[in-house]
């Protein structure tokens, strides 16, 4: 669809702000943080809270920033999925950049900190820069004090500083591993019927599998279980007891995901590995319980056609057979 004049001399001066010394009276009448409230029409990828984003304001051709939807100052604020995402996003930005615009050098700035990031209220975000010659980026270099082995042996005489440092990161903003770890519920009644679920539509695995109430774990600061008890209370309505419940399987496991982007309007096929752990609940007095979350609907089958169904995957069918035995 064509701009509207107006909207394309708006294009235009964000275009050209930078080039024509503009770029800094226009950011001092701003009065809030941007990167909270985005033009969804400037993003063009997203995935864990994480998004690709057009620099309104470029430095060349092609410049984007990548950086979390919610207000982080600094990366020991950052999830560790939102970590990782960002370092998905750098590989893919160095991709892109060299498809698009046919330059292969990329320069990844960091903006953290106040001073920093006075322009845009501490909210952190990195920028992906298209970097094709050094007068890209002009410093305004000083005249140095110590020479390069001079500034190792300050450091090194800091190194009271460095293991304190060290050690108060793990201590306070350390994350758990990158892997993703499910935990899910076999719910066995006194029919000997177990509890599946149809996920939703934008949520389905390929193939599309039947699925065992639970999800991932998002809260490491509280037992494995409680999380699972999060999960099912969400996608079923019950409560559960996590002291009648017992550890039935834990393996290394991974599924084809359909991942959708609204932004690039593109669905496709994704692998999703994860830490899986496989929990027990037996004699399971029903009571009537209600899809929610990430289920669409809830089915009860018999042990043994479960074992059998076709939209049962080969991990679930291998742990319901432990429970068969």
């Amino acid at each position: 669809m064509p701009l509207s004049k107006d909207e394309q001399a708006k294009q235009e001066r964000y275009r050209d702000a930078r080039f024509a010394n503009q770029y800094d009276s226009i950011w001092q009448s701003v009065g809030k943080c941007v990167f909270c409230d985005l033009s969804e029409k400037y993003v063009f990828f997203e995935k864990h809270g994480v998004v690709m984003t057009i620099s309104l304001f470029a430095y060349i051709d092609g410049h984007f920033m990548i950086l979390p939807r919610r207000h982080v100052r600094s990366t020991k604020d950052l999830t560790q999925l939102e970590w990782d995402t960002i370092r998905e996003f750098s590989y893919i930005a160095k991709k892109l950049i060299k498809k698009v615009h046919g330059v292969e050098g990329m320069q990844f700035i960091q903006k953290d900190g106040a001073t920093a990031q006075s322009t845009v209220n501490d909210h952190i975000h990195f920028h992906c820069v298209p970097f094709d010659a050094p007068d890209l980026m002009e410093w305004r270099y000083r005249k140095l004090k110590y020479t390069p082995l001079q500034n190792v042996t300050l450091y090194k005489q800091a190194r009271k500083k460095i293991v304190e440092s060290d050690l108060k990161f793990d201590e306070k903003y350390a994350r758990p591993s990158g892997m993703r770890i499910v935990c899910d519920l076999v719910i066995l009644n006194d029919k000997r019927q177990i509890l599946l679920q149809e996920r939703q539509k934008h949520l389905k695995l390929s193939p599309d599998y039947l699925t065992l109430p639970g999800g991932g774990v998002e809260d490491f600061s509280v037992p494995l279980e409680a999380e699972l008890a999060r999960e099912v209370r969400e996608e079923t309505g019950l409560t559960l007891d996590t002291r009648k419940i017992t550890l039935l399987d834990s393996r290394l496991s991974s599924t084809v995901i359909t991942r959708t982007d609204p932004h690039l309007k593109a669905t496709y096929r994704a692998n999703n590995r994860f830490l899986w752990n496989t929990y027990l609940l037996k004699d399971y007095a029903e009571t009537a319980l209600h899809p929610g979350d990430d289920c669409e609907s809830l089915l009860w089958l018999d042990l043994e056609d479960a074992l059998a169904h076709p939209r049962v995957s080969d991990g679930i069918r291998a742990v319901l057979q432990k429970v068969s035995e």
